[in-house]
């Protein structure tokens, strides 16, 4: 129950893995949560709203091995702000705002790796 680390630990939309750690994605609070694959005790938190207050809800995430991603969604509007965070040292967060290119990339649900 990760509530019991943090009460607003809830409500995630899809999750990955980078088999160390579990990764789930947030869906309304912009925190992620880690925990250890093998020792379930150990839950580690990176809140997304510290980088970017619009980084709060995601549907879906991924990893290329060295990077996490999550995917936006809708912040009671689309908004097409990718986050990226380093799952090593778990902090470092990056943002990749799609609209910048083109105003319709927001909205979307999932996402893909190359698995290279």
């Amino acid at each position: 129950d990760l509530t019991l680390t943090d009460p607003a630990l809830n409500g995630f939309w899809g999750g990955f893995t980078d088999g160390t750690h579990g990764y789930v994605v947030p869906n309304g609070n912009g925190k992620v949560a880690r925990f250890g694959m093998h020792d379930f005790n150990v839950v580690e938190i990176l809140d997304l709203t510290l980088t970017d207050p619009d980084l709060k809800r995601f549907a879906g995430g991924f990893t290329d091995g060295v990077y996490g991603y999550v995917v936006p969604t809708n912040n009671g509007a689309p908004f097409g702000k990718v986050a990226r965070f380093g799952m090593q040292d778990f902090d470092a967060v990056e943002i990749l705002d799609l609209t910048l290119t083109d105003p319709d990339l927001k909205g979307f649900v999932g996402g893909f790796t190359d698995g290279v």
